[in-house]
């Protein structure tokens, strides 16, 4: 029996140190091949051919970024020697659903479907682009492949020829393209980003099939380790995020500021998450932040708040108190940075290098 589905009256039974089945046995837990030869040294494909793939991620230029898609695509949907391969990946009720349409030349566009339960988005991606690519290369006649997906980032797992969690998935990609590549040295595949927020035409169709599909688990099933481990994550920040609102420990100082989409920026438990991504670089600028946002800095407000009898009133002379909001938005000597936006943390970022003297300690 599980540990949830006793009563307090039973737990009270219990003596002896108590461990849940369900944590114990019902997962599945990474595996690793080190003898694999995809990943011996002189056998990866990234060496063996390294001319014969590319990534297109998003740059700063969008709209071009979304014009040359257009155009590759148009390109390759008239050739017969090109396949396609529009996909996208959502999670419900713990349920992954992947779906895919593979559009070729003068043929109907294949759409593949696979669902499964308790594994992260990244598995369920590399699971379907190995489908894909298996069933693109079926087709002798291909001879260039177009993956366009949310996620480029999981797609460069498919390279990594070091341990990780996707391995399995990965090495059954590469074994995939590694024929692909040896047959004509003219083949190649390239993987491009779309972001769902771009409304692309035909990724848009396949998000909306896998956002609208919904799927509810009938029976217990086993959990991989890496999804457990995003479930606990996302427990722990869950937690912290509700207490770090109710309670008193953010403090009436602490500056709010939102996500370049924006929207809150949402803590994350992996390195350099989304507070420290415009000043890990600099461990100047990342203290200099962190005085900022928490109004801890040589300014009016602070010293009213530490040393009442210090001059805390503004230099200029208009306000009785130099806060942070009038450097930020109206302090003539802070106006080297042109933007007047300051609630993203990129433009915040930004006001403080081209502003170097304010909230500086000196």
């Amino acid at each position: 029996m599980s540990i949830d589905h006793l009563t307090a009256k039973q737990r009270s039974w219990l003596k002896s140190p108590i461990i849940n089945v369900d944590d114990k046995h019902n997962k599945f837990f990474p595996f690793f091949s080190f003898f694999n030869k995809e990943f011996n040294p002189e056998n990866h494909i990234v060496d063996v051919f390294p001319d014969c793939f590319s990534f297109h991620p998003c740059s700063l230029n969008i709209k071009k970024h979304i014009e040359n898609l257009e155009e590759t695509m148009l390109r390759a949907s008239s050739d017969p020697f090109s396949s396609i391969v529009v996909l996208d990946t959502s999670i419900k009720n713990q349920v992954a659903t992947s779906i895919s349409h593979i559009h070729s030349f003068n043929k109907p566009v294949v759409k593949t479907l696979h669902r499964t339960i308790n594994i992260t988005t990244a598995k369920a991606e590399l699971f379907a682009i190995c489908c894909n690519i298996n069933q693109a290369v079926a087709n002798h006649n291909i001879k260039y492949i177009i993956v366009i997906t949310d996620s480029l980032h999981i797609t460069r797992r498919i390279f990594n020829s070091s341990t990780h969690l996707y391995q399995i998935h990965s090495t059954a990609i590469s074994l995939e393209l590694r024929e692909f590549f040896s047959k004509d040295s003219q083949n190649h595949i390239e993987f491009w980003d779309c972001p769902s927020k771009q409304l692309w035409a035909l990724h848009q169709i396949v998000d909306k099939e896998t956002k609208n599909m919904i799927s509810i688990p009938m029976f217990l099933c086993k959990s991989s380790w890496d999804f457990c481990k995003k479930s606990e994550c996302n427990f722990i920040l869950s937690q912290w995020k509700m207490t770090f609102q109710v309670s008193n420990s953010k403090g009436r100082n602490f500056l709010n500021l939102l996500s370049n989409d924006l929207l809150p920026i949402e803590p994350l438990c992996s390195k350099d998450g989304p507070w420290l991504l415009q000043s890990s670089h600099s461990n100047l600028l990342c203290t200099w932040a962190s005085r900022a946002i928490t109004n801890h800095a040589p300014i009016g407000e602070y010293r009213l708040r530490f040393f009442s009898l210090e001059i805390f009133s503004c230099p200029c002379g208009l306000y009785p108190i130099e806060s942070r909001w009038y450097i930020l938005h109206e302090y003539q000597r802070f106006n080297k940075y042109w933007n007047p936006r300051r609630d993203t943390l990129s433009h915040f970022s930004l006001f403080l290098q081209f502003n170097p003297s304010a909230f500086m300690f000196t």
